[in-house]
């Protein structure tokens, strides 16, 4: 009977001991806005949320060779946030067709958040701040604890269309090339925040910036500070249209833009730290 007793214990320290070696196995947490690559956790094989260069959808890969743009995604709070948490997640695949953001598929989300399972994929552009937009809240995601997990940071993460708050990441793929899944309800698995570069947006100071809007032939834009070291404009398909960099001492800049079609586009304002701010403009 001691000798069962014994083997028992002994089988539960084991046990014991591999769930806190699991829970060890993936120390790569959120913990600041950044640069970072999003990896699975504990499978065989570790695959990475990647932008396909053929479909430009999203999809799980192997790691590509160095710091490959379409695995390096900006994770920092929404710039419309409903609520505390929330992150939108860019990629920036310059030179070449320019802003990604993630989102939830609509076409595989029915808005009731009964979804048993919707596709995150991603569009080219940057998110959505007009809270009146009708795809406003696709781009919003939370960055969450697993269960079991207490200590500081986040290492989970859940997509937060307008009236959701349960489609999180339960599906591991099982093969690179698969689609990256979520769920309502299930597992929530961990998710490997592995940081790249931080961001700091301490000295990042928009509040005297004042861009003309709407613009004909000239986009003019005063209150610039030395933080802000470059502009660039997308058309609403993520491509960079125009760019232009800075001196130091730059107070104010006029662009020409007398060659942009009529539309809507995006003026982005890159601060030195690697913080942005953008602005919606009409092209008269």
């Amino acid at each position: 009977m001691k000798k069962i007793t014994l083997k028992i214990s002994a089988f539960v320290l084991f046990a014991l001991s591999a769930l806190q070696v699991q829970a060890q196995n993936c120390p790569e947490l959120w913990l600041e806005p950044g640069v970072y690559k999003l990896a699975t956790c504990g499978l065989t094989t570790e695959l990475y949320m990647t932008i396909d260069g053929s479909s430009g959808e999203l999809v799980w890969s192997d790691e590509l060779a160095g710091d490959d743009a379409t695995q390096l995604w900006t994770v920092i709070d929404h710039r419309e946030p409903a609520s505390s948490g929330y992150v939108e997640i860019t990629a920036d695949i310059t030179p070449g067709p320019g802003a990604f953001t993630m989102i939830v598929d609509q076409s595989t989300y029915d808005g009731s958040g009964a979804d048993p399972e919707i596709r995150v994929n991603v569009r080219p552009g940057l998110p959505i701040s007009d809270t009146s937009d009708p795809d406003y809240g696709y781009d919003q995601f939370q960055r969450r604890k697993a269960t079991g997990w207490s200590g500081s940071g986040n290492n989970a993460l859940f997509a937060k269309p307008v009236g959701q708050g349960n489609l999180r990441y339960s599906v591991p793929p099982t093969a690179a090339g698969d689609q990256v899944l979520f769920q309502n309800g299930g597992t929530i698995n961990d998710i490997r925040f592995i940081l790249v570069t931080a961001l700091s947006t301490e000295e990042f100071d928009t509040s005297s910036v004042v861009i003309t809007n709407p613009v004909k032939d000239e986009l003019s834009i005063e209150g610039l500070n030395q933080s802000i070291k470059q502009i660039a404009i997308y058309d609403l398909l993520g491509k960079q249209v125009i760019s232009s960099s800075l001196e130091d001492d730059a107070s104010s800049t006029k662009l020409d833009v007398s060659t942009l079609t009529s539309g809507m586009y995006i003026v982005k304002l890159q601060g030195e730290n690697g913080a942005s701010f953008t602005k919606k403009i009409v092209k008269e």
